[in-house]
């Protein structure tokens, strides 16, 4: 369950083609943010904005990762008291 929020929340930091004709005025996307920086000229911004999305879909693709890790060693904890016994 875990693994599934993590891809479609990855897939929305990622998916702009789609989003970029879906958004009304009052909303700010990072992605649409990111076309608007670029269109009006700052490249350095855009890809700064670009990076950060980046870096927030690895963080939480490492912190399922950490999740993953502790819950399976927390499931599989009977495997070992069973081979010391």
């Amino acid at each position: 369950m875990l693994e599934l929020f993590v891809y479609l929340f990855v897939n929305a930091m990622t998916t702009v083609s789609a989003v970029i004709f879906l958004y009304g005025p009052s909303t700010k996307l990072a992605a649409i943010a990111i076309v608007h920086m670029d269109e009006a000229g700052t490249t350095a911004a855009a890809a700064a904005m670009a990076s950060v999305i980046m870096a927030t879909a690895l963080g939480a693709r490492l912190a399922l990762a950490l999740v993953n890790r502790f819950v399976i060693a927390r499931a599989q904890a009977w495997r070992r008291r069973e081979a010391t016994a």
